[in-house]
C-alpha cells in the first residue's frame, strides 16, 4: 500500500489540476463509499486507499512536497500514506463498529467531509466480533527539520565558497562555506525547515567533498609542492 503512487490510485496524471484531482476523488468516493458497498471489504480497502491518496495530492502544499521528495520524505513515512495505517481515515471506519457477537451498531458520518455538502447520513452495520475497547494513541508527529546533503568539489572545501541552497518551499539561500571545511560538516540554517501549526523547523545542510576523476600531472606536482609546505 505504501509504495503505490497516489496519482495512479486516483486515476489522474501527475500534471492534473487540483480541480481534476478533486473531481476524480469525489467520483471514486461515491463509487466505493461503504454506504453503497455494505459488507464489501474490497470496496472498503479501496475507499481507504483512495482517501489516503487524496490526503496527499488533494492538498496543494502536501502535493508539492510529495512531488519534490516522493515517499522518501519523513513526513510521508509518518503520514497515512507512508505509514502502516491510514491516520484519520481509519477513524471513519472505526465508527462502523465492533459490537457484540452477531449484533449491530449505529454509525453516523458527515457527507460534507467527503463531497463538500452538509447532509448527515445514518445507518446500521452488523459485526460478529467480540466487543473490545482499544484506547487511541496520538501518532508521533514528524520532525519539521529538513536535512539536505550537498556534494561540492574538494577544492571548494579547501578554499571556501558561496553555496546556493534551495529550501523545501523553493526559496533560494546563500550559505557561506568557510575555507578548510571538512567533508561531512553540518550547517544549521535556523527556521528554514517545514512549517506546521505555527511552528517552523530548521534546515541542516551536510557538505560532502567530491574528488576529481583525474588530476593532470602539472596539477599533481603543484599539489605535492603545496603538501610539502603545509
Amino acid at each position: 500500500m505504501a509504495n503505490k503512487d497516489p496519482y495512479s490510485v486516483l486515476g489522474v496524471s501527475k500534471s492534473a489540476t487540483q480541480d481534476e484531482i478533486k473531481k476524480a476523488y469525489r467520483k471514486l468516493a461515491m463509487q466505493y463509499h461503504p454506504d453503497k458497498n455494505k459488507g464489501d471489504k474490497k470496496a472498503e480497502e479501496k475507499f481507504k486507499e483512495m482517501s489516503a491518496a487524496y490526503e496527499i495530492v488533494g492538498d496543494a502544499k502536501k502535493r508539492k512536497e510529495y512531488d519534490t521528495f516522493g515517499s522518501a520524505g519523513e513526513w510521508f513515512r509518518s503520514s497515512s500514506w507512508g505509514g502502516q495505517g491510514f491516520g484519520g481515515y481509519e477513524d471513519i471506519f472505526s465508527q462502523f463498529g465492533r459490537g457484540r457477537s452477531g449484533g449491530s451498531q449505529n454509525f453516523e458520518f458527515d457527507l460534507g467531509d467527503l463531497f463538500g455538502g452538509g447532509q448527515r447520513q445514518k445507518g446500521r452495520t452488523s459485526s460478529r466480533e467480540d466487543s473490545s475497547h482499544i484506547p487511541k494513541t496520538e501518532p508521533e508527529k514528524p520532525s519539521l527539520d529538513v536535512v539536505k546533503t550537498v556534494e561540492v568539489p574538494i577544492f571548494d572545501l579547501i578554499l571556501g565558497m558561496k553555496l546556493d541552497v534551495e529550501t523545501v518551499y523553493g526559496k533560494h539561500l546563500t550559505l557561506t562555506v568557510p575555507a578548510g571545511t571538512k567533508p561531512g560538516t553540518k550547517f544549521r540554517i535556523k527556521e528554514k525547515g517545514r512549517q506546521s501549526e505555527g511552528q517552523t523547523g530548521d534546515m541542516y545542510v551536510i557538505i560532502e567533498g567530491k574528488m576529481p576523476k583525474e588530476i593532470p600531472d602539472n596539477i599533481r606536482k603543484l599539489l605535492e609542492n603545496i603538501k610539502d609546505q603545509i
